[in-house]
């Protein structure tokens, strides 16, 4: 997997101040970032490649620039997240 192709994809969710937040705005610019990346790269895309998009992403980009401990967290959570969602796509063949 190409990561600078998938944070890519991830961008438009995470240059957005809040996108760390529980915001249903945030969750749904979340979930559209996985769409437009399920749709590029299809639906197997593993937890270490979502996390070093968004590590990628993290020092790119103003917006991501929160405290260490809190970013490696936030990022593993939603990493966690698009690897659940990547694998029901990928069982159900969405």
């Amino acid at each position: 997997m190409n990561i600078e192709q998938l944070a890519e994809k991830l961008k438009p969710w995470m240059r957005v101040d809040t996108w760390h937040t529980t915001h249903p705005r945030d969750y749904e610019r979340f979930h559209l970032a996985l769409n437009s990346a399920f749709s590029e790269f299809g639906n197997a895309i593993n937890y270490d490649d979502f996390k070093d998009a968004m590590r990628y992403l993290s020092e790119e980009l103003p917006s991501a620039k929160l405290e260490a401990e809190y970013l490696t967290q936030t990022i593993e959570r939603y990493a966690s997240s698009a690897e659940t969602i990547s694998s029901y796509l990928s069982d159900v063949k969405i």
